[in-house]
């Protein structure tokens, strides 16, 4: 029997499905391969997308992306922290008006999007703003460039904005500090002529513009005596004052050193300006605290109205100081409106200035005439006061009332304080005379260098300190002066006498006399001129002498011009007299004639 064949046989079919599955798991080999290749493409995608976005974290400048509806679709870390979110994905999906404080800047920004995306054009370099998280405003320089697929359809939009705040405020505070003071924040000079040229422009038959200089007084004993950090201060505090006291449309301005103004734009009443100026007197006559220290104060004004009568704002500011140096001379602590009338006085003060200057730089026209003072007891000449003269070349002789406030204003009493006291002591030593008295002004006392100058000139003409008295006025002690007190204290030291002049014309007291240790006093003519018209008169003199005695100061009574007058005063024990009973001012020559009727 034949065998049978235990072994199955392969057919085709088979052969068939072993090619297929050998085909599929070959296939599924290369598609793992494929997919482990897409995988790693995948992390390395992530990976730079994450080196990306590390990278435009680190960028300070604003970055982001966004689509039609214009809805960031990337920003970086700078763009979310200053919205207030902490990283840039926190901003993906919103819109401006999602995230902007203000909506107003929103609309502005979405605006701009929709603009590049319709037009398909750059906008580039917009100067901008917005409102961070904590509501402060940032300023942006921003460029916006359209974003295209591959067909060139624009799908959105890429931005890069750069934070330009602290240079816009660098910017603007060079821009202020060009048109303000450092010290007050005012308009200064620059801004102020823009403000007045501007107000003066707007003026109409309704309403007119007005100009206020003002200047304050006894300014430079605050930085004299307190120092110059207290003079910053009170200037300060008078800058806050004056803009309380103004309106809104009204202009304060500090034009330099303790000099101020006020532009009124809208004067809808004539008087508002002087009505101001009450107010700014009231107001800065209030002491001022300066570091523990109580200081008083006053202010000159001077006012120009724009009128009825065509003006320019440069004629304004002439009058306006015309008329502040009216105020000035009158007895400051006051204001003036400017009047036509002042204008020729004006012009006439700068001829006596020039005419000055000139005087002083040549010599020529200066010179002293000298008044005799005699003793009272036994009749001789105990010395002379000088008296300073001008020879003006065309208004002839001129007496110190005519030219030593022009002086004191214009900043040349120290030279001619100087001239005249070198010729007194320079006649005192020729002629060999017991002393001579000469005038000296506040202003020159104020000078740190004076009391130098006194002991050069005394050293200069060989005349002994004693020689010389100085007369001061009572003005002068009211101005609380350590320096000046110091000088005083010092000339006395080294052996000359101070007299105190016209005295009871002013506002001392026994105080002042003790606090400044003068020598002598003197009694002012208008008390002697009284003398035997009534008994209150009589007594006021009296008083005087008795007063001089008390402190053991020697007196002298001036304005001497009667017998009776002379008698009177020798009977009350004054020391002095002088007047033109006794003899009336010469030049050095007359001198050794004068005797004592």
């Amino acid at each position: 029997m034949a065998g049978r064949n235990l072994h199955p046989t392969t057919t085709d079919d088979d052969i068939s499905i072993v090619a297929q599955l050998e085909r599929l798991l070959a296939a599924n080999q290369r598609l793992e391969a494929e997919f482990e290749r897409h995988r790693a493409s995948e992390a390395l995608w992530r990976q730079e997308r994450a080196m990306l976005f590390a990278m435009l974290d680190q960028v300070p400048d604003y970055l982001f992306a966004k689509d039609r509806d214009s809805r960031f679709t990337m920003a970086n870390r700078a763009t979310a922290n200053d919205l207030g979110l902490e990283r840039g994905q926190d901003i993906i999906g919103l819109t401006d008006f999602e995230v902007q404080p203000d909506p107003a800047v929103a609309r502005k920004f979405v605006e701009d999007d929709r603009e590049v995306m319709s037009t398909g054009q750059p906008k580039l370099d917009i100067e901008e703003y917005m409102h961070d998280a904590n509501g402060g405003k940032q300023w942006l320089l921003t460029s916006k460039v359209p974003l295209r697929d591959d067909t060139g359809e624009v799908i959105g939009l890429v931005g890069v904005a750069r934070n330009m705040t602290e240079r816009k405020q660098a910017q603007d505070q060079v821009r202020f500090l060009a048109f303000h003071d450092v010290l007050t924040g005012l308009p200064n000079r620059l801004l102020f002529e823009q403000r007045l040229e501007g107000a003066h422009a707007g003026v109409s038959a309704r309403q007119s513009t007005a100009l206020l200089f003002l200047d304050l007084d006894r300014f430079k004993n605050v930085n004299d005596t307190l120092g110059h950090a207290s003079g910053d201060e009170l200037i300060r505090q008078v800058a806050q004052r004056l803009s309380k006291l103004v309106r809104a449309t009204d202009t304060v301005a500090r034009l330099g050193g303790d000099e101020f103004a006020v532009v009124m734009s809208d004067c809808r009443r004539p008087d508002d300006p002087e009505a101001l100026s009450r107010r700014i007197l009231r107001e800065l006559s209030r002491p001022f605290e300066l570091f523990g220290d109580a200081v008083f104060i006053d202010v000159s004004i001077g006012i120009a109205k724009s009128g009825d009568a065509p003006t320019d704002s440069k004629q304004m500011l002439r009058q306006a100081d015309i008329a502040l140096y009216r105020a000035k001379a009158r007895g400051r602590g006051r204001y003036e409106v400017f009047v036509e009338g002042m204008a020729v006085a004006a012009l006439q003060t700068r001829r006596i200035e020039q005419d000055l200057r000139q005087a002083l730089a040549t010599g020529i026209g200066l010179y002293s005439v000298y008044q005799p003072i005699f003793d009272t007891v036994d009749q001789r000449l105990v010395g002379v006061e000088a008296l300073a003269r001008w020879d003006h070349p065309a208004l002839g002789t001129l007496s110190p009332q005519a030219f030593i406030g022009v002086a004191e204003d214009r900043g040349l009493i120290d030279a001619l304080g100087e001239n005249m006291l070198r010729r007194a002591c320079a006649m005192a030593q020729k002629a060999n005379l017991p002393w001579v008295a000469v005038n000296v002004s506040p202003v020159q006392f104020r000078n740190e260098r004076f009391e130098q100058r006194v002991m050069e000139i005394l050293t200069e003409a060989d005349l002994p300190p004693h020689r010389l008295q100085l007369e001061i006025t009572e003005g002068m002690l009211l101005e609380h002066s350590d320096s000046v007190q110091q000088a005083l204290k010092n000339l006395r030291a080294k052996g000359v006498t101070i007299a105190l002049d016209d005295f009871g014309t002013g506002y001392s007291s026994i105080n002042y006399l003790r606090r400044y240790n003068v020598d002598k006093l003197k009694i002012d003519r208008s008390f002697v001129s009284q003398l035997g018209t009534s008994d209150a008169a009589d007594a006021i003199v009296t008083a005087m002498v008795t007063l001089a005695r008390a402190m053991q100061l020697q007196v002298t009574a001036e304005g001497v011009e009667t017998r009776a007058q002379h008698d009177m005063l020798k009977g009350m024990g004054c020391d002095e007299l002088q007047g033109f009973f006794l003899g009336e001012p010469v030049d050095e020559d007359g001198l050794g004639t004068h005797c004592a009727p």
